[in-house]
């Protein structure tokens, strides 16, 4: 007897325990319906349940910027309007789309997405009776009140149709007429085999004459955006937002892939109000259109227009250092043109010294059009004969309004010492030493290009080593920035000065064996110090490439192509 009246305590005790867990999971209340009003500055939102709503707003851009999309979401909601796409097109909010977030329990959950024409300040609050949600969308717009105050009688008395068949030729006029009492009367004149979706609604104003019925239905559906299919003689319409199966099946899908845009970026140059025939397929680079057929070749069109393909634009800088100003005059002169004004007494040429006057201690830059054809001849000439130092010449194309990174120059590491936590520790740290430059180039076509040189360290930086400090024992880095923003043709020069390098070079000699001795090893080690000034000059030339990513003169194609082993 015990064992018999011990299992049914024993199972009662599980379900109690089992009960707090089933009414957990049932805790959820339904959204049943969600309105929108039109206001005098922007659009409110209605969202109702059956039961007590929670929701808050998030997502609303980078730092509390507005953007195009602000989620509402409701943690503790299903969706039960059978909707996941709600139409508002009321500005400035475009449309609204429901979904249940991936991880909801038990397919709790709703996201409610307020996709908007424009960015626009979003505020929300809960109702009254806890059982609504109200989201109100503000524009900066203030909006033309609507029209009060007219029956439906006297708005009736304004409206006008007239249907007229010829043979098998229809003229339409309709003023101020409701689509489907248009479509019927089309009907009901000319005999075909029209049905309409109920959820059309419109207002027409047209005037078609002589034209076959296929025509005059297609033309109409064309004008108000609807699709239009033909099956077995009956001519249908629906909506052509496909958000609803109706629409769904006179829609057609189209994968149109981008070759030189983003899918993201060349969706969002479209107008807002195509959002919801708009789905982006990043792994595909894709834009997917949803939509009737008329929008979707419409679309295809407009988006091949903005898939166009960035110009790439070739970069040439030349870094040549100098220890003798007379050897970097003789390279200037190479371009016979008047920059300053000023010309030599001795040859009637521009004085490039005056230009790029080393001794002021600014950085200095001017355009001296183009590059001789014996001008790197002349360099390597100015180098055999140690008078010059060809640092770089580096080369790189760039798409258009990307940035070209150049670095002439070392690596140095140095010891770095540091407080922690009231301890002294020391660690090794990089310094680059040398030139750097980011050029910047941007073409809009017409063969000119905009070329911005920023300092502060994404510009032209002149760094070295200038001397060590007595105290520390650690060098000191002595650096100078330039930046400019200059336009030039394509493949004029410019040319940079001024940028002085000054370096310290210490040398120690010793005997071998007595100068490492203790005490009187000095008396057989000496010490040199030796400082070197040279001024470094920096040449760009940007080039406008071929959509082939090859320059256009195919004689200097040809000879960069050899000068870099490629056939």
């Amino acid at each position: 007897m015990a064992r018999q009246t011990g299992l049914p305590w024993l199972l009662l005790v599980l379900l109690l325990l089992a009960l707090p867990q089933a009414a957990q999971a049932l805790v959820y209340c339904n959204i049943t319906e969600i309105t929108t009003e039109e206001l005098s500055n922007g659009v409110q939102i209605t969202v109702k349940a059956d039961g007590i709503l929670y929701g808050y707003g998030g997502d609303y851009g980078y730092g509390g910027a507005p953007t195009n999309r602000y989620v509402i979401h409701f943690g503790n909601a299903r969706n039960q309007t059978g909707q996941t796409f709600i139409d508002v097109s009321q500005y400035p909010v475009s449309h609204l789309e429901l979904s249940t977030p991936q991880g909801a329990s038990e397919g709790i959950g709703v996201d409610l997405a307020v996709v908007l024409y424009e960015p626009s300040n979003v505020n929300w609050r809960s109702g009254s009776d806890q059982q609504s949600f109200i989201i109100t969308v503000n524009s900066t717009r203030t909006l033309e009140g609507k029209q009060k105050g007219k029956t439906a009688e006297q708005n009736q008395q304004q409206a006008d149709l007239d249907v007229q068949l010829v043979g098998e030729r229809v003229s339409v006029t309709a003023v101020k007429t409701d689509i489907r009492k248009l479509l019927g009367e089309i009907a009901a004149k000319t005999g075909a085999n029209i049905a309409v979706d109920d959820a059309i609604q419109a207002e027409t104003n047209l005037h078609l004459t002589d034209l076959p019925v296929a025509d005059l239905l297609r033309a109409i559906a064309s004008a108000y955006g609807l699709a239009l299919t033909e099956q077995d003689g009956v001519y249908m319409f629906s909506r052509g937002v496909p958000q609803d199966l109706a629409a769904y099946l006179h829609s057609g899908t189209n994968s149109i892939r981008m070759r030189y845009t983003r899918a993201q970026a060349a969706s969002g140059l479209l107008p807002t109000f195509l959002y919801s025939y708009l789905h982006v397929n990043d792994s595909q680079n894709a834009v997917v259109v949803t939509a009737p057929q008329q929008m979707l070749d419409k679309i295809d069109r407009d988006l091949k227009a903005v898939d166009v393909a960035s110009p790439q634009i070739l970069i040439e800088a030349i870094a040549c250092e100098f220890t003798d100003t007379k050897d970097l005059e003789k390279v200037l002169q190479a371009f016979r043109g008047d920059v300053t004004g000023k010309l030599d007494p001795d040859y009637g040429i521009p004085t490039f010294a005056d230009i790029f006057d080393t001794g002021t201690g600014e950085i200095a830059y001017s355009n001296i059009g183009g590059l001789p054809h014996d001008f790197e001849a002349r360099l390597l000439a100015l180098e055999a004969a140690h008078k010059a130092r060809v640092r770089a010449m580096p080369r790189m194309a760039v798409m258009n309004g990307q940035s070209a990174d150049i670095f002439i120059g070392v690596r140095r590491f140095i010891r770095v010492e540091q407080i922690s936590y009231g301890q002294v520790t020391e660690k090794i740290q990089g310094v680059d030493v040398g030139v750097k430059l980011q050029v910047t180039p941007l073409t809009g076509g017409g063969g000119e290009i905009t070329l911005r040189i920023n300092p502060g360290g994404s510009g032209l930086e002149v760094s070295n080593i200038s001397e060590l400090d007595p105290r520390t024992g650690l060098p000191v880095l002595s650096t100078r920035q330039a930046g400019t923003t200059v336009r030039v043709k394509d493949g004029e020069t410019v040319a940079f000065g001024g940028l002085t390098q000054k370096q310290t070079e210490d040398r120690v000699t010793k005997i071998p064996l007595l100068g490492d001795l203790p005490l009187i090893g000095g008396l057989f080690r000496g010490h040199s110090r030796s400082t070197v000034d040279s001024q470094l000059m920096v040449f760009i030339t940007p080039h406008i490439l071929t959509p082939d990513g090859r320059l256009p003169d195919e004689k200097q194609e040809k000879e960069i192509r050899q000068r870099f082993g490629v056939q």
